[in-house]
């Protein structure tokens, strides 16, 4: 039996066309997916140390992967839109890195697929290879941070941050300038103090990239991607690998 509403349906049918499955795989997902669960802003989805055998799909909202540094601080790995699986390499290695936790960053609708009902979806070339390279993809966006981190300005480093998440938020459907995401999030994913990013955040407003609100909203893309230097096409890959023909003998 189908979980999901159709909104839901959709953000998970994007992301997985963007990744070469077809409409075929998107049911047997449909069908593999249990429960559904609301979970507030700044809770945690999966508890940082804890075992799980099952895959954490968001279906709405927004959240973060997450880890706690020796001296308390959170370091964001990276973010999760709707569609995204927001711990899939812990089905093929479920111990790799238990410190890491998933928290939602807004109020967010999560659904679980059982490890155990993975083998089975796996068994379909297209859909294998589809989360194949959605794990590809993240991995793409943590060499780009950490390119991003060791080379450029605070500045350029906020304001590439914002362009991969309106970037991604649209690939989700969602067209919104606004970013629900807080100062102290981008601190956290950034490596910056709350601080400097306030800073950087005033001079982006400053420049008009940004609104004068309190919330993070982008009013001129085009400024704020020129200031980030920000080239997307590493968000591009789906799109690109999903051209990879799959023979199976």
């Amino acid at each position: 039996m189908r979980t999901m509403d159709t909104s839901a349906s959709l953000c998970l049918a994007s992301k997985l066309r963007s990744l070469g499955a077809d409409a075929g795989d998107l049911d047997m997902v449909l069908h593999a997916v249990k429960g559904r669960a609301r979970v507030a802003a700044g809770t945690d989805v999966v508890r940082a140390g804890d075992i799980v055998e099952h895959l954490t799909l968001l279906i709405g909202g927004m959240a973060c992967s997450y880890k706690w540094s020796e001296d308390g601080g959170r370091s964001i790995r990276v973010f999760h839109h709707a569609g995204d699986f927001c711990d899939l390499y812990q089905y093929v290695l479920p111990e790799c890195d238990s410190a890491i936790g998933v928290q939602a960053l807004t109020d967010a609708v999560v659904a679980v697929i059982n490890h155990r009902d993975m083998d089975q979806l796996l068994r379909r070339p297209k859909l294998a290879l589809a989360f194949w390279r959605a794990t590809m993809l993240e991995a793409a966006i943590y060499r780009k941070r950490l390119t991003t981190a060791s080379r450029r300005s605070a500045l350029e480093r906020v304001s590439h941050l914002l362009c991969e998440q309106l970037a991604r938020s649209e690939a989700a459907g969602i067209r919104c300038a606004r970013l629900p995401i807080s100062q102290i999030d981008v601190a956290d994913a950034t490596g910056i103090s709350v601080v400097h990013v306030n800073r950087t955040i005033q001079t982006l407003r400053s420049l008009k990239a940004l609104s004068e609100e309190s919330h993070l909203e982008v009013i001129d893309r085009k400024l704020l991607a020129q200031v980030a230097k920000f080239d997307g096409r590493y968000l591009d890959m789906p799109r690109h690998l999903s051209g990879w023909a799959v023979r199976v003998e």
